[in-house]
């Protein structure tokens, strides 16, 4: 196993036991899990807060906090602003159009290609057939 293959690893295992950022503090990245966030929303450096040096991760000091999603390369369709662009895998070709809302396992989009500003009606697909057109590969 690499140390990518590690770090992908376990990055993987952490946003599996509900961790979701990474806050870096020194030479350490410490593993954010939503639910003990306190302090009115503010990260607090505990005993049992797991850490690990950022070299392992691959981590530079420059950036502050990384997503764990983001990281790993998953979307998380909840954190995504509406009017983002995405692309729709459809039978036979692949839509443009742009996101409106997350809901229930399935990814709501503007028809025809509109946005939330002009738009006439919204239609639903399984997250699984959506992607952000940012990892787009040309």
């Amino acid at each position: 196993m690499t140390n990518e293959q590690g770090a992908k690893w376990l990055l993987q295992e952490m946003y599996d036991e509900g961790y979701r950022d990474i806050k870096i503090i020194g030479v350490y990245a410490y593993f954010i899990n939503p639910t003990f966030i306190e302090n009115g929303g503010h990260f607090k450096v505990r005993e049992h807060t797991p850490r690990i040096p950022c070299k392992v991760l691959g981590l530079g000091a420059g950036k502050k906090e990384y997503s764990i999603a983001s990281l790993l390369g998953i979307v998380e369709w909840e954190r995504v602003p509406v009017d983002t662009p995405i692309l729709i895998k459809a039978t036979c070709e692949i839509l443009k159009r742009y996101f409106a809302k997350y809901e229930n396992g399935y990814v709501y989009f503007y028809s025809d290609g509109r946005t939330s500003w002009n738009y006439e009606e919204m239609r639903m697909v399984e997250q699984r057939y959506v992607e952000l057109a940012e990892n787009e590969r040309d």
